[in-house]
């Protein structure tokens, strides 16, 4: 069995255009500057197309826990379209692993020590 992946699937340079932005053609770099630098909509925007089209293995190449923690809330009203329920479950998993904290509060979510 070939363990190699297709370079199509190759997130790791900054001058390709992402296998999950077929449709808008921004670069792996393109992504990375909006997601630092770029207004909070256009980041909210972004975290959720990666998160409903891309592998979830590449999805922490572009983003960390406490960025979905932060705008969860946000994420999952309308944003996640089919890949809500698979985000939810991954949440509640996390809670329930005592991986983050859940609280009344979305945005103080926090990673357990």
């Amino acid at each position: 069995m070939n363990t190699q992946e297709h370079d199509l699937l190759d997130v790791s340079r900054d001058d390709i255009v992402p296998y999950f932005m077929w449709d808008y053609q921004h670069t792996v770099g393109e992504i990375k500057k909006m997601l630092a630098e770029g207004d909070e909509d256009q980041r909210l925007w972004l975290m959720a197309k990666i998160m409903r089209d891309a592998r979830y293995k590449d999805v922490w190449k572009f983003m960390t826990l406490q960025d979905f923690l932060k705008y969860r809330e946000r994420l999952m009203r309308g944003r996640l379209g089919r890949e809500k329920g698979f985000w939810q479950f991954m949440y509640a998993k996390w809670v329930e692993l005592g991986i983050v904290k859940e609280s009344p509060k979305d945005d103080s979510n926090t990673f357990t020590k």
